[in-house]
């Protein structure tokens, strides 16, 4: 919950055990009420709804996926096919990357778009026009009416970032947090896995007919699941919030969690008062709306000033160590995910296992890299927890280095069709690069849960989504071209240099969050510790 200090800097409030406050980012639940909530509810009864609200958010996320994954379906049908609806290498590759370039239109909308409307409406809202995509893709006649419709789903894709991004964390409890946004990865590579099983058993059409039953199941489920409380208070329902609260603690009544919501209402009392005090001089000063200054010392300052309602003001905090190094952090993270080799092959994959001379249909080889991908998920739900985001990212960023090293050796030494025992090598190094990009692809959407301070979060959120889809955008994009210009040896030895460059980035940057309170991973961004020093 916000609120501010006594020299008009705003903070975010929780409570930890011993009922100490502490200042956080999201709606971190008072330990002491969990404790007294234990003993009415079972912790079945506690976890269960915020589980069944997640699922909502993985519902949205399907259909994100979906449309990102049917390019490859669409591509694999009509790439140089004969009939009214053909497709050439340079209108593929627009097909397979005009979603990403869209993308950040929609992205950088949907921070301003969930402060204003909600979470819940704002996730609801994007599906008219995920509808309006496939409805579209399923009478498309030209190229032309293809790209409009990819056009439409390419805005509303980013439209979806900062709702699902907020929306994971504000609803969850620290100890939850990890594993339920985590549940993403799952659904992320289901639609993967869903998209190409029915790429491979039938029409690009029936597929897009199927996607656009999607929407419609998810308005229905979203509509029975709450807002986040923190955002209804902000907005003044009060009632509505404590509603809420009580349907993510397990169906309670207001009495089992009313310590800590009075302490919600408290705050954001407080936070209507002074939320907008600031002079001259404390928008100056680089500590204002967090707890801690660049020294990591308790913010003290000047009397608050003149009310200050606009948009500069959240911008400039945006430059602020508080936000400025967790941007530093989680952009450039995006960046070497999608160009370590799976994020630019996905589109033209049947073309690439083709090259490879796999031993199965290449269709079906799709299929199984993007089973391969479940399983990856499912091994980061269960490691997580113990093993850390570090240590799993560096793991899963070596293990892309040696696939992609591997599979530009094999393109480089066995040209032709080789023998049919040597043509599973190749199969194996790409279930191994599909393996490990499932498990890193999801850490720095898991790090935008965390990593962001309350204030600015729905903001930064949209902004690094907007750079997460121009470096897909790009990938994509240039795939054919680095093939054709390096080879496919050469394309492969490339990507693999680029998952070098990461895990030397991840090792000296990324700090693990993994079991820390929001105010701890804020206190690390604020004083700007080592990495390694924070493992």
């Amino acid at each position: 919950m916000t609120t501010m200090s006594k020299d008009g800097h705003e903070l975010e409030m929780m409570t930890t055990p011993g009922n100490r406050i502490q200042i956080v980012a999201g709606m971190d639940r008072p330990r002491e009420s969990n404790q007294k909530q234990d003993k009415s509810v079972s912790r079945f009864r506690q976890v269960l709804p915020q589980v069944l609200a997640t699922m909502a958010c993985n519902l949205v996320a399907l259909n994100v996926i979906i449309t990102l994954a049917f390019s490859t379906v669409a591509i694999a049908q009509l790439y140089l096919a004969e009939g009214d609806l053909s497709l050439d290498s340079v209108q593929a590759s627009w097909i397979a990357s005009i979603p990403y370039v869209c993308q950040p239109v929609g992205s950088i909308m949907s921070g301003l778009i969930v402060q204003l409307l909600g979470r819940k409406f704002s996730l609801m809202l994007v599906n008219a026009p995920f509808l309006i995509g496939w409805m579209l893709v399923c009478t498309a006649k030209s190229f032309e009416q293809f790209v409009a419709a990819q056009v439409i789903l390419g805005v509303t894709i980013g439209l979806c970032e900062a709702p699902l991004n907020t929306y994971y964390g504000e609803i969850s409890q620290p100890e939850l947090r990890g594993i339920l946004a985590g549940t993403a990865g799952v659904s992320y590579q289901s639609g993967f896995f869903l998209e190409y099983l029915l790429g491979t058993v039938t029409h690009w059409r029936t597929v897009a007919i199927v996607n656009a039953v999607f929407p419609v199941v998810t308005v229905i489920y979203l509509s029975q699941v709450p807002d986040a409380p923190i955002w209804l208070l902000s907005k003044g329902r009060t009632r509505d919030a404590e509603k809420a609260l009580c349907w993510l603690r397990g169906w309670v009544k207001p009495a089992a969690v009313k310590e800590e919501f009075s302490q919600l209402v408290r705050y954001n009392e407080e936070t209507k008062k002074k939320a907008a005090l600031r002079t001259l001089q404390e928008a100056e000063q680089p500590e204002a709306d967090t707890l801690l200054d660049w020294s990591g010392h308790q913010a003290n300052g000047k009397a608050p000033g003149a009310p200050r309602w606009n948009c500069l003001h959240t911008a400039r905090d945006l430059f602020r160590p508080p936000t400025l190094r967790p941007l530093s952090l989680v952009i450039p993270f995006f960046f070497f995910v999608h160009w370590s080799g799976m994020t630019a092959i996905r589109p033209y994959m049947v073309h690439v296992f083709e090259s490879f001379h796999v031993p199965i249909d290449p269709n079906w080889a799709t299929v199984v890299s993007a089973g391969t991908g479940i399983l990856g998920s499912m091994c980061l739900l269960l490691l997580v927890h113990s093993a850390g985001k570090r240590f799993l990212s560096l793991c899963c960023t070596s293990l892309c280095f040696v696939a992609c090293l591997l599979l530009g050796l094999y393109a480089f030494m066995v040209p032709g069709v080789p023998d049919p025992v040597v043509q599973w090598l190749p199969l194996m190094l790409f279930i191994v690069l599909s393996f490990a990009q499932s498990i890193v692809s999801q850490m720095p959407w898991t790090l935008l849960c965390e990593v962001f301070p309350f204030r600015t979060r729905g903001l930064a959120s949209g902004i690094t989504a907007a750079a997460c889809y121009v470096f897909l955008f790009l990938a994509s994009k240039t795939y054919l071209d680095i093939e054709h210009g390096l080879q496919l040896h050469g394309a492969f030895w490339f990507y693999s240099g680029v998952s070098f460059f990461g895990f030397l980035f991840l090792y000296f940057r990324l700090v693990e969050t993994e079991g820390k309170t929001l105010e701890e991973i804020e206190h690390h961004f604020t004083r700007g510790r080592s990495a390694r020093g924070n493992k």
